[in-house]
């Protein structure tokens, strides 16, 4: 009668909870389902040239976009909120992820010589710096655990110099996936041994540690326009799940609608001057600036 009466509790919160069961905020393991392969390992330029030809199709790419936030407060209580938005990007290096919810939110983005982040909460402050100060930055300085210039990576979006080989051992198998740790940009990768695209990027502190951990999963195809015909069909996963070690919360960009045609997208939506001008921030944090003592 004890254990009939325990599954009975069982089914009956899995019912109340729409036959869902709670799912934990970060689960045991971040590594994505292993594969088995019996390929030999590539070389670490090989590897990077694949992973490279798959982002030459990605010129310009619009998506919707969406991010949801879970964590526990102080008092180990679950919370949560969501926004929704719009993902751009402009090969080389422009980048644009604006998130609003009931008239607040953030714009996040760079133009390959600054990033910055405009928080339009009840204190409207921007932050901005230079790509060429960023190793400096502490990450806690940042108010997002990813910067814009790491999102680029984080979504496959941009080449890695192939012929910047790190030391030895080049390339390593985790899981069935090859492991890599470009040189010079404080990020290690796991790439999909078939489709050569990450499956979870790692940024690393300045000890060379995994920080943060961004997992990607349903890669979709984009929607082109008549004159992409030629080149690799453009794919992205159009799911990140990012996790700060240490801390129990999680941050998902979903993204839908991604098309490689770049008709909504406005060379005002990379620049700092005409943004900083349209969301009247109250004050603007420069990161290349220590703070005073």
């Amino acid at each position: 009668m004890r254990c009939g009466a325990v599954i009975a509790c069982v089914l009956l919160a899995m019912w109340c909870t729409g036959c869902k069961p709670v799912q934990p905020i970060v689960p045991e393991t971040l590594l994505p389902k292993p594969i088995e392969t019996a390929e030999p390992l590539p070389t670490y330029s090989e590897l990077i040239e694949r992973y490279n030809e798959t982002t030459r199709s990605l010129r310009r790419v619009w998506a919707e976009a969406r991010v949801d936030l879970v964590w526990r407060d102080e008092k180990g209580k679950r919370k949560s909120e969501h926004g929704d938005g719009r993902f751009m990007f402009v090969n080389p290096d422009k980048i644009a992820l604006e998130i609003q919810e009931f008239g607040r939110g953030f714009w996040a983005g760079g133009d390959g010589e600054r990033y910055w982040l405009f928080d339009l909460q009840d204190e409207r402050v921007a932050y901005v710096g230079r790509f060429e100060n960023l190793d400096e930055l502490d990450p806690q300085d940042f108010p997002l655990p990813v910067k814009p210039g790491d999102l680029l990576y984080v979504l496959g979006l941009v080449p890695i110099d192939s012929a910047i080989v790190p030391e030895a051992p080049e390339v390593e198998r985790v899981a069935g996936y090859y492991l890599v740790e470009p040189p010079g940009l404080g990020l290690r990768m796991l790439i999909d041994p078939v489709t050569a695209r990450p499956v979870r990027v790692d940024l690393l502190n300045a000890v060379g540690e995994s920080a943060v951990k961004c997992v990607l999963s349903k890669p979709s195809k984009l929607k082109t326009g008549r004159d992409e015909a030629d080149g690799p069909e453009p794919v992205m996963h159009r799911v990140v799940e990012v996790y700060v070690l240490g801390q129990e919360a999680r941050m998902t960009l979903k993204l839908k609608g991604l098309t490689t045609r770049g008709t909504r997208i406005k060379d005002a939506h990379f620049d700092f001057e005409i943004l900083k001008r349209v969301m009247k921030p109250d004050e603007i944090v420069d990161l290349d600036v220590p703070p005073r003592p």
